[in-house]
């Protein structure tokens, strides 16, 4: 296929993912696609998806004769993640055109799905218990119920974010997630250097209150965990860092002192609030809490929660809600 060809129809044009993708080393061997029925299982046994989603999953598997273009970008996605075994950071793959139908809404999750097989190989060179491996893989269940509730169809919107789970950087450890992520250049971590490895603290939407009891088991588990089997790329006494609205010391003047979140923020020690924090927080909130995205009127977001209420209300009287960074306090 012509080069223009493929950026036009796949909407590359303002991106230079056509480049990037381009300039992988050609493919010697096809990618290994499941078929429709095994990717089905997969997902419904051992990815904790719905059926739904999973029948929906299958149903778009693409077709080098019917889907020329989206094969095309099937492999490349394939051959990144599977040169890229081990690596650290999400592959924020671009969003592609609404009119490649359902095939273009699941193409990169057919290309996570065909590396799998190297995956549970890496997990497994570095000794890592099949239970983990499957308690973090499931996250892709947990994603396309919330895609369901969010956007009103099957779909997979933050399918880049499993870029970090099928290529074996990150993990669930109980109630939380630890992925490896460097700091880059302009971070705001006092006394860490650009390029360290750090630890960073994620929060499923599934899996049970967030307790402090919980968030310490998870961090004793990690203290243990990435040394066993990453002590080559994590320090012996890693920084544990968190991004989130969750951290926003506002919470604590509306939410009861002994909320779980509240208790949560308070096990961080917070630098100072990024130029975006207001703006990121409005969206995140929106996003996590009511399922919302877009315009929106406070005066209708459900209240059907002390949460809930709590934030709508404060929405609705202009409170700024934030996220904030900050590190994870060893006492």
């Amino acid at each position: 296929m012509e080069s223009q060809h493929l950026i036009d129809r796949l909407g590359l044009a303002e991106t230079d993912w056509y480049q990037r993708w381009n300039g992988l080393p050609p493919s010697t061997d096809p990618v290994p696609l499941p078929t429709a029925s095994e990717a089905e299982r997969l997902l419904v046994e051992r990815l904790g998806a719905d059926p739904v989603d999973a029948a929906a999953v299958a149903a778009a598997r693409p077709d080098p004769r019917r889907d020329p273009e989206l094969w095309w970008v099937l492999d490349r996605c394939y051959r990144q993640l599977s040169d890229d075994m081990g690596g650290v950071g999400m592959l924020l793959w671009p969003k592609l055109p609404e009119d490649l139908g359902a095939t273009g809404r699941f193409v990169y999750l057919w290309a996570l799905l065909a590396v799998l097989p190297q995956t549970l190989e890496y997990h497994r060179s570095r000794g890592v218990p099949q239970e983990v491996t499957w308690a973090t893989l499931g996250n892709v269940g947990e994603k396309l119920r919330l895609n369901r509730a969010r956007y009103g169809e099957p779909g997979l919107a933050v399918v880049f974010w499993f870029t970090l789970h099928f290529r074996g950087s990150i993990f669930r450890l109980g109630r939380l997630e630890f992925a490896m992520e460097r700091l880059g250049d302009s971070h705001p971590f006092t006394g860490h250097r650009a390029g360290e490895m750090t630890l960073g603290m994620h929060i499923p939407g599934e899996g049970g209150p967030l307790s402090a009891a919980s968030c310490r088991e998870s961090v004793e588990w990690a203290d243990r965990f990435f040394p066993e089997h990453f002590g080559d790329l994590v320090p012996a006494d890693p920084m544990y860092t968190c991004t989130s609205w969750l951290l926003d010391p506002q919470l604590g003047d509306h939410l009861p002192v002994e909320a779980n979140i509240v208790r949560f923020g308070r096990c961080f020690d917070l630098v100072a609030a990024s130029p975006t924090a207001a703006v990121d927080g409005e969206k995140d909130v929106l996003q996590f809490v009511f399922d919302h995205i877009g315009p929106y009127d406070a005066a209708a977001l459900p209240r059907d929660s002390t949460l809930r209420r709590v934030l709508a209300d404060g929405l609705a009287r202009g409170v700024a809600w934030q996220v904030r960074s900050g590190v994870w306090r060893r006492d």
